[in-house]
This record gives C-alpha cells, sequence and structure tokens, in this order.
C-alpha cells in the first residue's frame, strides 16, 4: 500500500510497503510525479468491475484521476486514507449506519466544520464511482445520501486592515513575509503560492499563470507591489523550473497563526482571510463583477458575493 506526505521542503515523499518485498521509498517535486511512480511501482489493483472494491480502491482511484489535478489532493489523499480504515472495507458494505457511526464517533475529536467535510468527501468518492460505472449493478447511491450533517461554519467576514497586515509582516520570517504579502496583493490561496514557479510568472505583463489551481490553470493579474516582490524573487533563482518558496503550505499557516497570536490580533485573521480582503479592497475600488472574478479566480458569480465584504459606506462615493 502506498502513502504520500509532503515534507517540509515541500516535496511529496512516497511510501510504499508491500507483503514481502523491501519497502519503497521516494521523494518528488509534485503530487502528478508522485502518483505516476505508484501507479508503476503498485501491482495492478483488481478492476472494480470484475470484483467488489474496497472503499480505499475507490478512494485512491479517485485521487488518481480527479484530486491528482487539483491542490486540494494533498488534503485528500491522506483524508480518504484514514477514513477508510475507520469504515468497512467492501464499499458495498458500508451503511448509513456506519456513517452515522462514523459522525458520532468523530464529532468528539474534531470540530462539525471537519466531521461535515469528510462525510461529504465519501460521498463525491462513492458517486464518482457510480457516475463511472465502477459499482456497476452492485450498488446505485450513497449511503452518505441522507446522513445528517453538521452545520457548516459561519462565513468569516473580517478584512484585514493594512496596519494589521504590517503588524503581522514585522513578526514573519523573509519567506513567509513574501508570501503573506503576496497573498494580500493577489488574492491567490496559500497553495497556488507555494507551487509558484519561475517560468509562470510574466514580469512584463504583469501577470502570473496559476498551474493546476482549484479552478484549473488562470492568469492572475498583480499590483505594483506584487511584480516588485515577485521581481526580487525571481532575480534570486537562475532555474525556470525553480519553486520560488521553499516551504509547504501548512508551515505557512502555522507562521502566521502564531504571529497573529503573538500580535494579540483577531482570530479571525487567517490565511484565507487575505484572500477576502483583496477581492473586498477590488470591489471598494470599483471592480465590476466580471473583473472581480478575474481577480479571484472564480467561475462563479454567487461565490465572488461571499468573498465581497462591503458595507453601506463603500457604495455611497459611487452613487450620484
Amino acid at each position: 500500500m502506498a502513502s504520500i506526505r509532503q515534507l517540509k521542503s515541500g516535496k511529496f515523499n512516497v511510501q510504499i510497503r508491500l507483503k514481502g518485498n523491501k519497502p519503497l521509498s521516494k521523494s518528488f517535486d509534485s503530487i502528478e510525479h508522485a502518483q505516476q511512480w505508484i501507479q508503476e511501482q503498485e501491482p495492478q489493483r483488481p478492476s472494480p468491475q470484475s470484483s467488489t472494491p474496497t472503499f480505499w480502491e475507490l478512494s485512491a482511484l479517485y485521487c488518481t484521476s480527479i484530486k491528482s489535478r487539483r491542490a486540494s489532493h494533498e488534503i485528500a489523499y491522506p483524508r480518504l486514507k484514514r477514513i477508510s480504515c475507520q469504515l468497512p472495507n467492501l464499499v458495498t458494505d458500508i451503511k448509513p449506519q456506519h456513517i452515522n457511526d462514523y459522525k458520532n464517533k468523530r464529532l468528539l475529536e474534531v470540530s462539525g466544520v471537519t466531521v461535515r467535510d469528510e462525510i461529504q468527501l465519501v460521498h463525491r468518492v462513492i458517486r464518482w464511482a457510480i457516475s463511472e460505472f465502477l459499482l456497476e449493478n452492485i450498488l446505485s447511491h450513497s449511503p452518505c445520501a441522507n446522513i445528517k450533517l453538521p452545520k457548516p461554519s459561519k462565513p468569516r467576514s473580517k478584512v484585514v486592515t493594512k496596519e494589521e497586515l504590517n503588524t503581522l509582516l514585522a513578526l514573519l520570517s523573509p519567506t513567509v513575509k513574501v508570501i503573506i504579502e503576496l497573498a494580500y496583493e493577489t488574492a491567490m490561496r496559500r497553495t497556488e503560492i507555494t507551487s509558484l514557479q519561475k517560468q509562470h510568472i510574466f514580469l512584463s505583463d504583469r501577470t502570473l499563470m496559476v498551474v493546476n489551481g482549484k479552478t484549473g490553470d488562470r492568469l492572475v493579474p498583480l499590483t505594483t507591489r506584487a511584480t516588485r516582490l515577485l521581481t526580487e524573487q525571481c532575480d534570486a533563482l537562475s532555474n525556470p523550473t525553480s519553486r520560488l518558496f521553499n516551504i509547504a503550505p501548512h508551515s505557512v499557516s502555522t507562521a502566521l497563526r502564531r504571529a497573529r497570536q503573538k500580535a494579540g490580533l483577531s482570530s479571525d485573521i487567517r490565511m484565507h482571510q487575505l484572500r477576502h480582503t483583496r477581492i473586498t479592497l477590488a470591489a471598494k475600488a470599483g471592480l465590476n463583477q466580471q473583473q472581480l472574478m478575474i481577480v479571484s479566480g472564480h467561475r462563479d458569480t454567487r461565490s465572488v458575493s461571499r468573498y465581497t465584504h462591503l458595507e453601506v459606506t463603500d457604495v455611497i462615493g459611487l452613487l450620484d
């Protein structure tokens, strides 16, 4: 069985343990290369069409075919690995009662939001398998379908002020400081920033390319400050395929949390809230809905509205 973990260096380490064989281990710069190596090294899994698959077999196939193209793969893969150990082995043996028992047990360990995300992930895997005819004639619906989920978290409306940002930056290491400021200037997600390569940045055009982001590839417009920050980072690199930041995404969030706590700032100041802040600032500057979607990378206008925290006073100046 293979497992993937992200190292502090940002690389992805794969370990494969097969009964009767010496364990294999190798590290890769990207999750895609790690997945490809797993497929080359692991013996071929039995086809779900020819036998009843296990939930983990379906999860691994789901990650390979869907999630490996997205930044969220690094979260989904180990999460599904852990969940599969707490559910019946064969997917056809998983009943609503098992999902409900799992929910109640997990609620004693983690937040309701986390439990909600985990059950929705299980639901997506099984629905995907059904839609791909991997469970033809053996399963027609997901056991998660009618499970009452914990309530979703209330959306945060915090807009980070320039003063709060400067307070944080003064307490951060040089690398994390640049990442945090780029998040504030570009509305990019943390994984999108930590995955940046020199070849994806077009300083003369004041744009950069996000590759394999949450919504696929997209061009991001750069502010003057973001262009200056990226120029300094690119000047220090000679290899165009080198990553700008040799740090794992979760390490950035950890550093931000510690700086926030040390400064005594609001607990609502988080990495993702910097993204909300930039979109809100762009809306206050008068950008229309389509222009905001270019900044944020959203494909749905409803998503943009959830990220834009305007007040009545922000509209008055735009009225006659």
